[in-house]
């Protein structure tokens, strides 16, 4: 009767593990390429979340290209380091010489990116794990304290 307990609670764990995994886990290791728009204009999107440093940090590797303007190529990582209560913490490097703090909250299909610094640049990045396993991405800047879209993107896992 023990171990048919012990068994059944085992069980209960595993599937619970299986099917709460974070955003992060559920992202990662994947090649993700994304269509949408950027500035106004059609762009194209790659990115790829990958488990760092015996898992303790996640990082996004990131690049977005404007069809307009195939000459220049955008590109960014970021690491995110998730804490116990579905926050997390980081920092974000880009190819325009930016570096700022990032920081948010995340759930099993959802994450919620506030980034930068009243002396750069501030906005908010929402990725959102869809039905069928594509992955939507909107970008907001602050502008005269109002949050003002300025890309989105469908991506799907390559």
């Amino acid at each position: 009767m023990k171990k048919t307990f012990y068994l059944g609670l085992v069980t209960l764990f595993m599937i619970q593990s299986m099917m709460s995994q974070s955003f992060f886990e559920t992202a990662s290791k994947n090649e993700w390429e994304g269509k949408g728009e950027l500035l106004g204009s059609t762009a194209s999107f790659r990115m790829n979340w990958e488990p760092i440093l015996e898992g303790k940090f996640f990082r996004l590797s990131f690049q977005n290209q404007r069809d307009q303007s195939k000459e220049y190529i955008f590109r960014a990582m970021g690491v995110y380091q998730p804490n116990s209560d579905d926050t997390f913490t980081g920092t974000w490097f880009d190819s325009g010489g930016f570096s700022f703090p990032i920081k948010g909250s995340f759930s099993e299909n959802e994450l919620v990116v506030y980034w930068g610094t009243p002396e750069t640049e501030e906005g908010k990045t929402i990725y959102t794990i869809n039905e069928g396993g594509s992955v939507s991405v909107r970008d907001y800047v602050l502008k005269d304290g109002k949050l003002i879209q300025f890309g989105k993107a469908s991506y799907e896992k390559q």
